[in-house]
């Protein structure tokens, strides 16, 4: 499935068919989005940035189509946190209910700062682009163990840091260790020392350009501390425009709309306004932008004449640009959307193209049709009209189609109709309150017209007096499910398209930049899906028969749980020897066992179960809002912090952060007995008796060897049985199951190490197999040595489980009460993720306020049954 693949269809069907009827293309184009129907995804975050040591908490609402409807079509999502050198730090598996889950990631205290992502989605996403996940950055502080602050910037030819403990004296004389890579490629790499004032100087060409700095130093402490940069794009690099004609055309005698985009080097937008100049130098218009650097403005084209453009920025610089070249013949757009009622579009047709045949106007979000309707190609202009009450809110698609049904043009727009927006009335019992005092929220969904009334709803309750970025311009769920979903580029300051109110012509300047994609005509056919919607946890692979790629037909299949053996599930494999268990719950971190036998009984199976592999990591769609020198700009928070949490570790509610200085060891480490390549699943040499090489050296057979060596087990006919009952032991050989009476095959020359296993602590997580203790054989050169022996249909699994949620620490500042902190200098004040309003719309929550004044920001979001999004603010100020 591939976004906006009902195009692909259309271009398919025309190749077969052009006479095709359009009315059986939308109908089989709209039966295809519903067999394959688009989620997306938006994670309510409690804060927009975090220091090592605090959690971050978030709400999933996966919601499904244009409509937003909350999906029950996953059951599980995915959320990582990705690093600033492409490392996920953390990967967390978390339930679905219809739609919606919950979770939490821990900032550990190693966490080096600097500018982490965010990324949710689910396995059905991942047949899309995973430039549509949910994808936000998070500015991440570290003070727990990096005590160091850095300013840094391009110099000349130099990339300098300078390096200051939190007090401001600088770290001089420090020796400094530095790597330049890009795309995983080392370009650069060295050591320096910083001069008397901190500095580092790094050297910096062009082709360093965007790649990444990594420095590793030690503090004053002697605390090894290390620091990721991101490195400009050049030295020295101009702000630039970009110039967006409206359908991607300008049609030479008529009127036509050109937005432009001016940017920064960073890729940040700038305020600008450019004058586009005819060749006798008059001027044929002026665009003024907005501060985020997009605007647009109508211009005629006449004739073959190249147009210029001086464009002025708010910096005081300027450039000159020449726009895109006319087209003499064809087809342009123009969109006309800021009528409430309707959405008017007008299609301007060259000489040449005013052939009377059908031109077909089709507005639908990802092959879902919301109007449809033609008109013969007999003028220079088609004008077409849309009753908005037909339309979703959200980005839609206009696409023009000629008679053959192969796509002209296409322009995306935004509908936001207000009758979509959940009413939600939000209040406080007191607009002011004091330190430590009660705080309750009321909160009232719907309308008494609403038939249903219910809505989920999350709310985060900050101090702003430690915010340092503007909340207003954050994300939330409507940026995230109206814009960023559909939308494959960085959008700055996505928040502010919806703050005060939803600014339309802005989202559209937005869309005319960055949401226009040329349609290509060599689409492939659409292919059924790589990846299905989970329903719940599954462990599926095939059956083999031993040491072939043919498959073990109708195989019993056990799964054995290794936390309780008594719990296990049986299956059968199919003709070709796929099995499945599904319908697993478990918490991440179990190991289970899975077993075989064939349609004889026998365990001569070999069971392949395939690893499951995490989407790649892509470029960050969101680069431009990356950020160096977070430590430094978050002063004030890491201070806060330290005092926050060394609060917390004087009542036991948090661990004590240890900076653990590098030992280096010059003594030899004992020899350890036990081969590292052992396959015992307790670790290597965890038993309760091992042999090592040494002991082997002049046996002239193994079980000859080992034949009154070993505590607690007797020998048979060269079998090992436990002196517990006298059952026989089973014999493990580099992971392979084998028969007692193999032991006299096995060249004791060849064993590094015997471990035997009888105490339960050490059989348990075997199950069956290990009723009767083990005896696990490693030999010198691993799984290469004994090939001749037969594994026993039987493998370990540790699949990924689901994330055991913390809970949300809310001390209660009330008499008896033994939920309290002794010094309250929390950032998130109140994390209230589960609120359901009732049949009358209602709900509320409680919190209490802080050691600390300010004005502390109430921030909800949500949606109800019927796909209307909610986001609103309070404010509390607490003296």
């Amino acid at each position: 499935m591939k976004r906006f693949a009902w195009l692909c269809v259309l271009v398919l069907s025309a190749s077969i068919s052009k006479a095709q009827d359009i009315q059986n293309l939308l109908t089989k184009s709209n039966a295809y989005h519903d067999a394959h129907p688009v989620e997306k995804m938006h994670l309510h975050l409690d804060k927009y940035s975090y220091t090592a040591g605090e959690t971050i908490w978030f709400k999933a609402y996966t919601v499904v189509g244009a409509e937003n409807l909350l999906s029950n079509l996953s059951h599980i999502a995915y959320v990582d946190l990705i690093a600033p050198n492409d490392e996920i730090v953390a990967h967390i598996k978390i339930p679905l209910t219809s739609g919606l889950g919950l979770g939490d990631i821990t900032l550990s205290d190693t966490l080096v700062e600097g500018t982490y992502r965010l990324r949710g989605y689910n396995n059905w996403m991942r047949n899309d682009s995973s430039a549509y996940f949910f994808q936000q950055n998070l500015q991440i502080s570290n003070g727990r163990l990096d005590d160091v602050l850095t300013h840094s910037g391009v110099q000349g030819e130099h990339f300098i840091v300078t390096l200051q403990n939190l007090q401001g004296a600088a770290l001089a004389e420090t020796a400094v260790r530095y790597q330049i890579s890009k795309s995983g490629k080392s370009l650069k790499r060295g050591r320096i020392k910083t001069d008397t004032e901190g500095k580092a100087l790094i050297p910096f060409k062009e082709e360093y350009g965007t790649a990444k700095l990594d420095l590793e130093f030690e503090n004053q402490a002697q605390v090894p501390i290390k620091k990721i940069f991101k490195l400009p794009a050049q030295i020295q690099a101009p702000n630039s425009v970009q110039f967006f004609p409206e359908g991607g055309r300008i049609l030479a005698g008529t009127l036509n709309k050109v937005a432009v985009k001016a940017l920064r080097p960073n890729g940040m937008g700038i305020a600008a306004k450019t004058y586009i100049l005819t060749s006798k130098k008059d001027t044929a218009a002026i665009i003024e932008t907005n501060m985020l650097g997009m605007g647009s403005a109508p211009l005629f084209a006449e004739g073959n004449e190249t147009l210029m453009a001086i464009t002025l920025f708010a910096d005081g610089s300027q450039t000159e640009s020449t726009l895109p070249p006319f087209e003499n013949t064809g087809y342009s757009i123009q969109v006309n959307n800021g009528n409430p009622a309707k959405l008017f579009a007008q299609v301007n047709l060259s000489p040449d193209k005013q052939d009377g045949k059908d031109i077909y106007f089709v507005v639908h979000h990802l092959g879902r049709s919301y109007y449809v309707s033609k008109q013969a190609a007999a003028k220079a202009e088609l004008v077409f009209s849309v009753p908005k009450t037909s339309l979703p809110s959200g980005i839609l698609t206009v696409s023009v189609l000629n008679a053959d049904l192969i796509p002209l043009l296409e322009r995306p727009v935004f509908i936001f109709r207000k009758d979509h927006q959940l009413p939600l009335t939000a209040t406080t019992n007191s607009p002011a309150v004091g330190l430590r005092k009660k705080v309750s929220v009321s909160m009232e969904s719907g309308t008494v017209s609403d038939s249903i009334r219910n809505a989920v709803i999350s709310a985060s309750v900050l101090n702003l007096s430690k915010i340092q970025d503007s909340t207003t311009y954050m994300p939330n769920i409507l940026s995230s499910l109206l814009l960023s979903a559909d939308l494959k580029g960085y959008i700055e300051n996505p928040g502010y398209y919806f703050y005060p109110e939803v600014k339309d012509n802005e989202i559209d300047n937005l869309l005319l930049t960055q949401g226009w994609r040329k349609i290509d005509l060599s689409a492939l056919p659409v292919e059924e899906p790589a990846f299905m919607p989970e329903k719940s946890i599954t462990i599926k692979g095939q059956a083999r028969k031993l040491g072939r790629k043919a498959p073990a037909p109708n195989a019993k299949m056990t799964l054995i749980s290794s936390k309780n053996f008594m719990d296990y599930i049986d299956t059968v494999a199919t003709e070709d020897g796929y099995f499945e268990f599904d319908n697993l719950f478990f918490p991440d971190s179990v190991k289970f066992l899975i077993t075989a036998k064939d349609e004889k009984g026998k365990n001569n199976i070999d069971i392949i179960v395939p690893k499951i592999e995490n989407p790649p990591l892509e470029a960050n769609k969101n680069e431009p809002g990356e950020r160096n020198d977070i430590n430094a700009a978050s002063l004030d928070d890491i201070q806060n912090s330290k005092q926050y949490f060394a609060g917390l570790e004087a009542q036991g509610l948090m661990e004590k952060s240890i900076a653990i200085q590098e030992v280096v060891v010059t003594a030899k480490s004992p020899r350890k007995k036990a081969s590292e390549n052992s396959a015992n699943l307790n670790g290597p040499g965890n038993a309760d008796q091992v042999i090592s090489a040494e002991d082997l050296e002049t046996c002239p057979s193994l079980d000859m060897c080992l034949n009154g060596r070993l505590m607690g087990v007797m020998f048979r006919n060269g079998i090992p049985y436990t002196t517990r009952g006298g059952g026989e032991m089973q014999v493990v050989l580099d992971g392979m199951y084998i028969e007692g009476d193999q032991l006299s095959m096995i060249n004791p020359m060849d064993i590094q190490s015997v471990e035997v296993l009888r105490n339960v602590n050490y059989t348990a997580i075997y199950g069956s197999y290990g009723g009767n203790g083990l005896i696990i054989i490693t030999s010198k050169t691993g799984k290469d040595a004994m090939r001749s022996y037969t594994p026993k249909g039987i493998v370990t699994v540790q699949p990924k489980g689901f994330h055991l949620n913390k809970t949300f620490y809310k001390p209660i500042y009330e008499a008896g009460s033994e939920t309290q902190l002794q010094r309250d200098l929390r950032t998130t004040i109140h994390w209230e993720p589960n609120i359901v309003t009732d049949e009358n719309g209602k709900a509320h929550f409680d919190f209490y306020t802080s050691d600390e004044s300010g004005t502390y920001l109430i921030n909800i979001e949500g949606l109800d049954f019927n796909g209307r999004l909610t986001q609103q603010t309070l404010r509390v100020e607490v003296k």
